[in-house]
């Protein structure tokens, strides 16, 4: 049915049922609450088992995060039923290749944790972070062990949230109208959806934007959606459980390398949101997003990525 060389949106127009922007719209909310319920009932037996283990039985907060990032994978599974029993194609054609995963991934894991690296160093250069000396969750080797388990959780979270808005939203809008309706749609939607987390503000929804944008580009440019996973993924763990911060406002206290805090002006370092609702992050962003194009006009993306398409020019 599919072609090597074709490109995800291609892919996407072998749909028999391409909706229109309202209708994708209504149906990625659809997706995200009915999939969370879903979700959150396969997820149930676990927190049962996790409660009577005595490793968990002593951390609650840990027993509730990750119950809850987990119960994320329950949007995927409604994602993947309509794209094969309704729109009759194979789970692949929204970037699942099983060529080169692993590798796929691992880059794009990397990638992530450069990026939060660069935002947080910019920060403590310029004196906008500190280390906790009264850190009130397990830091360093103390960490280790909740920090990995948890890092399953984000994985999950990171590669559902791909799913649903970049391999789903992005490529059946493009494949209906264009990829720059596509793009910038799946993007606004990202941003929309943490609209009611904590302390949010609109620095934090235009970066949280600029993230969309930037994975978006990522996907378009590699023709896959394993790398956005593990940007995404990456992302979310190494402000949480890596540095210590909020993740897009949400206290993920259960455990980190180590335990900065964020000081001056919140507008520059994100403040109690985390580094995603500052400037500094704004201008990595910005300068990720201008990297990416520099990178393909170079050839770089067609050079190294088998299944890349010539889209977004």
């Amino acid at each position: 049915m599919f072609t090597r060389n074709e490109t995800l949106i291609d892919k996407a127009r072998y749909s028999k049922k391409l909706p229109n922007l309202i209708w994708a719209l209504i149906l990625a909310l659809i997706f995200l609450n009915i999939g969370s319920l879903i979700g959150s009932l396969i997820t149930l037996p676990l927190i049962v088992i996790m409660g009577i283990i005595p490793y968990f039985e002593s951390n609650q907060n840990l027993i509730i995060l990750l119950s809850s990032l987990i119960s994320f994978i329950g949007i995927s599974l409604l994602v993947f039923f309509r794209v094969k029993k309704i729109e009759k194609r194979k789970i692949s054609s929204i970037g699942f290749e099983k060529s080169g995963f692993l590798k796929k991934y691992l880059l794009g894991f990397v990638i992530g944790l450069i990026l939060m690296s660069i935002v947080v160093l910019i920060l403590y250069l310029f004196g906008f972070v500190d280390i906790n000396k009264n850190p009130s969750q397990p830091v360093g080797i103390f960490a280790i062990s909740n920090v990995s388990i948890i890092l399953i959780g984000w994985i999950i979270q990171g590669g559902t949230e791909e799913i649903l808005t970049r391999g789903w939203l992005m490529n059946v809008l493009s494949a209906r109208y264009n990829v720059h309706i596509g793009l910038f749609i799946s993007s606004v939607f990202f941003g929309a959806l943490h609209l009611l987390n904590p302390n949010v503000n609109y620095i934090a929804i235009l970066n949280i934007i600029l993230v969309g944008y930037l994975f978006g580009l990522y996907v378009l440019k590699t023709n896959d959606l394993w790398g956005a996973c593990g940007i995404h993924s990456a992302w979310n763990f190494a402000q949480g459980n890596l540095f210590g911060f909020e993740v897009s406002g949400i206290n993920v206290s259960i455990g980190s390398l180590l335990d900065l805090n964020l000081k001056g002006n919140p507008s520059i370092s994100g403040g109690n949101f985390g580094p995603e609702a500052g400037l500094c992050s704004t201008v990595v962003l910005l300068l990720g997003i201008i990297l990416i194009f520099y990178l393909d006009k170079k050839g770089l993306f067609k050079k190294y990525f088998n299944n890349y398409g010539p889209i977004y020019k």
